[in-house]
């Protein structure tokens, strides 16, 4: 159904806009019946995972300081399609908010490549500093006006961790492992210094593909991964808690821009508290989600990070100079 909803707003549209990365800026904004206006925000987790309950959040906290005026429907699941799509779907119409993280847009602005630089940030406290401060504000702006979205309410998506069917403690254990990893440089680099061997693949194919052993791996936030099921796969969930992710709200800047100030802003206000209640739950989830893994039969691994760290770290200088400069600052954040 979904494929047949993307091809019928045109692939090949689609297609131009992403040789350019940038989002167009002649879009209409739709209204019901009642004069509303509705918009259509699109996730790929399932209903039980933090980020369906903040686009619910987001649903309710928008309606609300909108009076009725602008109307949400959410699609989860990956109803209107998997990551690319519905990113794509912000040009073509076929959705008007994504929830989805940072570094899923490096297609249109390689700034979204910071969210997957491993070990940069020290700890939960400093991601925090840097997302909710000044930095985290400067850089969603710079990033936008590059993608030609409108990005905000940046949330904590959960430190990512190694769920395997094969077991290591250290870096030289993971010696070439199949591993999942998402479809941009940044990650490919990261496991290919690690020793490992990365695999590009949509976040819909992994428990298939581990099934299958195509791949014999992958990394994620815990809580996402045992959402889509990977507990009945992998037996091994290695913390080696490499990348600390953020999501964000986004929609096609040309799109934002046409709306009445007022809705703008309360756009943004509900989409920094849907994003704060989020984190919370993230947060909270955490622990209790670690049970879960152990409930389902995995053993939970504290591995040596050592020698992770020193593997990785010349992976922006040597690949990616053009981000040095934002990373010395990130890493000032205190």
């Amino acid at each position: 159904m979904r494929k047949i909803l993307v091809a019928l707003t045109g692939l090949a549209l689609a297609a131009a806009f992403l040789s350019w990365g940038l989002f167009p800026s002649e879009v209409s904004v739709a209204e019901a019946a009642d004069g509303a206006i509705v918009m259509r925000l699109a996730h790929i987790n399932a209903e039980t995972d933090p980020k369906h309950k903040e686009a619910l959040k987001f649903k309710e906290l928008v309606e609300e300081k909108t009076g009725g005026r602008v109307k949400i429907e959410v699609y989860g699941a990956g109803v209107l399609g998997d990551v690319r799509e519905v990113i794509e779907g912000l040009q073509l119409g076929t959705n008007e908010v994504v929830i989805e993280g940072f570094g899923t847009i490096a297609s249109y602005t390689r700034l979204s490549l910071l969210d997957l630089i491993p070990f940069m940030f020290r700890d939960r406290a400093h991601f925090d500093n840097m997302w909710n401060g000044e930095m985290g504000e400067k850089l969603l702006a710079e990033a936008g006006e590059k993608a030609g979205m409108e990005l905000f309410g940046p949330s904590y998506r959960g430190v990512r961790v190694v769920t395997s069917t094969k077991r290591f403690t250290d870096v030289d254990g993971m010696k070439g492992l199949k591993i999942r990893v998402p479809a941009d440089d940044m990650s490919v680099k990261t496991w290919q210094a690690l020793g490992a061997t990365p695999t590009p693949m949509a976040m819909s194919e992994v428990l298939t593909g581990i099934q299958q052993g195509v791949v014999e791996a992958q990394e994620n936030p815990p809580i996402l991964s045992y959402n889509f099921g990977l507990a009945d796969a992998c037996k091994y969930l290695i913390r080696t808690n490499h990348r600390w992710s953020a999501d964000v709200f986004m929609m096609n800047k040309g799109y934002f821009e046409k709306l009445p100030e007022d809705i703008r802003q309360a756009i943004i206000d509900a989409g920094n508290e849907a994003a704060a209640y989020a984190s919370r739950l993230i947060t909270d989830g955490e622990g209790e989600c670690f049970t879960k893994w152990a409930d389902a039969g995995a053993e939970i691994i504290d591995p040596e990070i050592d020698g992770f760290r020193e593997a990785t770290k010349t992976i922006v200088e040597d690949n990616f100079p053009d981000l040095v400069e934002w990373v010395d600052k990130i890493k000032s954040v205190q």
